[in-house]
């Protein structure tokens, strides 16, 4: 896969993220869980804008979407969380997956990249991305505890 496409794949896994965390934000009533699903969603917002600079300066068209499996994980988990009965809990798992992908992708991205400007933008944005990952992570675990 070549820089441009894997940004593209990257701006469109962002993006699912940053819509589930709009989504949740709009659906859980705590102040701080809402407050920590908009500082995520601006995470996310702030790698999209960033990547599809890089795709746009590259001549290319930014994806406008998200992707056909983020759209689908985002249905199942708003069914799961209505069903469920803690429906905080369920959406942070969901999130907590939401952030697995966009950290794998990243990192596979890392691996494959073969332009040094890009592997650079890469790196930058793999601190705030594991951040990210990790603090749903521990989010999760402290709820399942």
């Amino acid at each position: 896969m070549n820089n441009v496409n894997q940004l593209k794949e990257l701006v469109q896994v962002a993006r699912d993220g940053a819509e589930f965390y709009e989504q949740a934000f709009e659906q859980v009533q705590d102040s701080q869980l809402r407050s920590l699903f908009s500082r995520m969603a601006a995470a996310k917002r702030e790698l999209i804008n960033g990547l599809s600079a890089s795709i746009a300066a590259s001549g290319e068209v930014v994806p406008p979407g998200g992707t056909l499996s983020g759209a689908l994980r985002k249905v199942y988990a708003q069914v799961r969380a209505t069903l469920a009965r803690d429906e905080t809990r369920a959406y942070v798992a969901q999130l907590e997956d939401a952030e697995d992908r966009l950290l794998e992708h990243l990192r596979r991205a890392i691996r494959e990249a073969d332009d040094p400007s890009v592997l650079r933008q890469l790196e930058m944005y793999l601190p705030r991305v594991r951040d990210c990952h990790d603090e749903m992570r521990a989010l999760k675990q402290r709820m399942a505890a």
